[in-house]
């Protein structure tokens, strides 16, 4: 029972975090429709570029861990790979948890590395079992 939980929450999540990571590509795609300056944005109409080169495709994975107040298990980290550092280094990436519903868990926000994987961890419990 404990191991199909724990397969079944780990499905739910990474599929919250590529969902989140499929609609942080689709923003790039509308954007098209916005005006966008050195880190700002504003309403106009200008082709604007994803950072993000279209031969690379981020996925997210994730870890669990038991947490003692939930008394179930929690999203411990999730981590971004395959993102383009070259190009988006220093740009916000942000990957929202979602349960079954759709209905946001919690979203986790940061900046591309450098180089390397981007590792994140929420800042709240979130239940794995959502």
């Amino acid at each position: 029972m404990s191991k199909t939980l724990k397969a079944l929450a780990k499905r739910r999540t990474l599929f919250a975090a590529v969902l989140a990571l499929t609609i942080f590509g689709a923003v790039y795609g509308f954007a098209a429709t916005l005006s966008v300056g050195s880190n700002s944005l504003s309403a106009g109409n200008v082709a604007v570029a994803s950072c993000q080169d279209p031969a690379m495709t981020p996925t997210g994975t994730y870890t669990t861990a038991y947490d003692q107040t939930l008394h179930s298990y929690k999203v411990a980290s999730v981590t971004v790979t395959g993102l383009d550092d070259a190009n988006c280094h220093g740009k916000a990436i942000s990957v929202t948890l979602t349960d079954t519903t759709n209905a946001n868990l919690a979203t986790i926000t940061s900046t591309v590395p450098a180089s390397g994987d981007l590792t994140l961890t929420p800042g709240s419990s979130v239940s794995a079992a959502a």
